[in-house]
């Protein structure tokens, strides 16, 4: 199965940290990928870099075969979006207003919103809870409540390639399970795929079935969930002891 998308060779730093060094990851249409990594390692910076907002040191980054900087924004935006940990409102806006933002990228330049595009913003806001508070004005919002905005907005968006950067920032425990298994459901319907930075590594494997660990040296590892989930590679990541604790069929990571 051909890529959705490819990193060749890549190199990133940020002032003299290297964030991660020669990296040669793919990443193929249904997989649900974790990035994980201690502070600091470039978690974040790396999703910028797939997001085409940030430029790498060395190598290349292809969506669909194609390289990142070859992109128009426009385009690129139909394909890939991200969501990032936290995101300023400056000016004021409506719930409804601000995930309309979602169909910039697929509606004509300096056109109204249609009937289309309110009928799918409404959706999108039913999905995340928030239907109600269309009308709402932002700096009103809770934290989680300002989270499943910009995850209805995204969903708007509706790219191939979903980039979550902590998606469960601000959210109680049913909406950081609901809504990632939205996206889940979304990668698997629409044969995209999704990388999720987060630091729940019991959240990460019962959605994810591949792992990209960064070391935060410019080490990085990457593979199926069942190959990267060992006690002594997550305590080296952590630096700090990881015990499995088998419960029925699943099994949970504890610190030691």
């Amino acid at each position: 199965m051909t890529p959705l998308l490819a990193v060749q060779g890549l190199s990133l730093t940020a002032g003299t940290r290297r964030l991660c060094e020669n990296l040669h990851w793919s990443i193929r249409p249904g997989e649900c990928w974790a990035l994980l990594g201690p502070n600091g390692a470039g978690k974040s910076t790396l999703l910028h870099a797939l997001a085409g907002l940030r430029s790498v040191d060395a190598g290349e980054i292809l969506l669909q075969g194609q390289p990142i900087p070859q992109w128009s924004r426009r385009a690129l935006a139909r394909q890939v979006g991200i969501l990032f940990q936290e995101h300023a409102y400056p000016f004021p806006a409506t719930v409804l207003e601000i995930v309309l933002a979602g169909r910039h990228p697929h509606v004509p330049f300096w056109s109204q919103d249609s009937a289309e595009d309110l009928a799918l913003a409404h959706a999108a806001l039913r999905a995340t809870g928030l239907e109600e508070l269309a009308a709402r004005r932002v700096e009103t919002l809770s934290g989680g409540e300002r989270r499943r905005m910009e995850v209805a907005t995204l969903l708007l968006q509706s790219p191939r390639l979903i980039l979550l950067d902590e998606p469960t920032n601000h959210l109680d425990l049913n909406h950081q399970i609901g809504l990632i298994a939205l996206w889940v459901e979304q990668v698997k319907t629409r044969a995209g795929a999704l990388i999720m930075v987060v630091h729940d590594v019991n959240l990460a494997a019962r959605f994810c079935d591949h792992f990209l660990f960064l070391f935060g040296t410019g080490e990085s590892r990457h593979g199926p969930r069942e190959e990267m989930l060992q006690g002594p590679l997550l305590t080296r990541l952590f630096d700090h002891p990881m015990l499995a604790v088998e419960s029925g069929e699943r099994t949970w990571w504890v610190p030691g």
